[in-house]
């Protein structure tokens, strides 16, 4: 193809690997960042969803002792180690939409934070907005459900 002026070129094989390598490398380093900006990522998930979980478990703990939940589900943020909050949380006792909405007995949590992510920060300034929310509530018992309870007297 080269004719007499390609000089073997196209023969000559040594050093392909490392041309390759070199090549290729900028991709694969990207993909190792990118790896590793989605474990932060889920990480810091994970984290602010035990956050939430623990403060709406705190705000329903509050109800069932007629404490004021508010104080209660911001003190259990405010112990609990975790990301710094973007906003401020929202804490909704009866909570506006969703399976529980308007129960009263039902504390629901939502929690934003800003995770600044170790590969993508070095493109951008910015974080990404991770959002998380948690629902708990008091369970009514209810005699007419129960098909067996150890130490209870029948009723009339």
């Amino acid at each position: 193809m080269f004719g007499r002026l390609g000089l073997g070129l196209a023969e000559d094989q040594a050093g392909s690997l490392s041309t390759v390598t070199a090549l290729l490398m900028p991709a694969l380093m990207a993909a190792a960042g990118l790896g590793a900006d989605t474990l932060h990522w889920t990480l810091q998930q994970q984290i602010m969803q035990r956050q939430a979980e623990s403060a709406a478990l705190a705000g329903a703990e509050a109800l069932s002792q007629n404490r004021a939940v508010a104080e209660s589900v911001q003190a259990q943020l405010a112990a609990g180690p975790g990301p710094a909050l973007a906003l401020a949380p929202i804490i909704e006792q009866g909570p506006s939409s969703g399976p529980f909405a308007g129960d009263p007995l039902v504390v629901r949590v939502r929690l934003s934070s800003i995770a600044r992510l170790p590969f993508s920060g070095l493109f951008s300034a910015a974080g990404v907005q991770i959002s998380v929310e948690a629902t708990a509530g008091l369970v009514e018992e209810r005699m007419a459900g129960a098909i067996h309870c150890d130490g209870c007297t029948p009723t009339d």
